[in-house]
């Protein structure tokens, strides 16, 4: 349509009226500049210019030959124009606005799949690392929130691993994953803590309610490797109550300390004290 007025009824409404429609052309300019990709704006632009220069020779060589116009009809055709620059204007303006409002959309949408690949992690989709440590940090500075740090280890998982091949192995990582989620919900945050470690952020619980939350884990996922490869996996983990005044470093220790106590001790269970 663009291409229609610009290149055909423009340049003829000039040549029949003249100076009165070449306001005409210069919105065609402008709608060729907005709603036409640049490359091809461009060239468009150029071919339109030499055909508003040629309307314009044209009609002041070849003017045709019309009677002399009415003071009215004068009237009525300059307040047809002005309305309709008026409405041209007004729209572009709308489109304009609505151009610029999706393009807000997108990079709004853009800024949060980019901080959502920063927080995530890209095989199991739960938080990474990086997260936590933020997570962690404007918890703490909350002081009247008490959590506890679950660190947990999948056992024997490069054993695993290396029996069944890697893909397997990202399998049970990215249903493990999904089994924290499940279950952790809104009371804190899963976390991929590197490797086959996961993190467990949990407020609001106590020892016993952990402990069971853990346990329903636990079986889901032995039951989901053995429904895979007959095999029956297990985890170990380190529960660690968040004491006032500690780092963030120093609780991840603790937790990994407990870890390892659990490690020690046999695997396939919970230390929530080394006492």
């Amino acid at each position: 349509m663009i291409a229609v007025l610009s290149l055909v009824e423009f340049p003829a409404l000039y040549y029949i009226y003249q100076t009165g429609t070449i306001v005409y052309m210069v919105l065609a300019m402008v709608a060729i500049a907005i709603f036409i990709p640049t490359g091809n704006a461009i060239r468009f632009a150029g071919v339109v210019i030499v055909a508003d220069v040629a309307a314009v020779i044209l009609a002041y060589m070849r003017p045709l030959e019309s009677e002399k116009l009415s003071k009215e009809v004068v009237l009525q055709s300059t307040l047809c124009s002005l309305l309709i620059v008026l409405l041209c204007v007004f729209l572009i303006s709308i489109l304009l606005q609505m151009q610029r409002q999706r393009q807000e959309e997108e990079v709004k949408k853009l800024n949060e799949q980019l901080k959502d690949a920063a927080d995530k992690d890209a095989l199991t989709g739960i938080y990474n690392r990086r997260y936590l440590n933020q997570y962690l940090g404007d918890l703490i500075l909350d002081e009247k929130e008490e959590f506890d740090a679950v660190l947990i280890d999948l056992d024997f998982f490069k054993h695993v691993n290396d029996t069944y091949g890697h893909g397997f192995g990202d399998i049970i990582l990215v249903e493990f994953a999904r089994l924290l989620t499940k279950h952790v919900k809104n009371k804190g945050i899963a976390v991929r803590f590197g490797g086959e470690e996961f993190m467990l952020v949990l407020k609001g619980m106590n020892t016993d309610e952990i402990g069971k939350m853990l346990e329903h884990i636990r079986w889901e996922y032995k039951e989901f490797t053995k429904h895979e490869k007959n095999i029956e996996c297990s985890f170990s983990s380190g529960v660690q109550h968040y004491t006032e005044g500690i780092a963030v470093t120093v609780l991840y220790r603790l937790a990994d300390e407990k870890l390892y106590a659990a490690k020690e001790r046999g695997r396939n269970q919970d230390v929530f004290d080394l006492e």
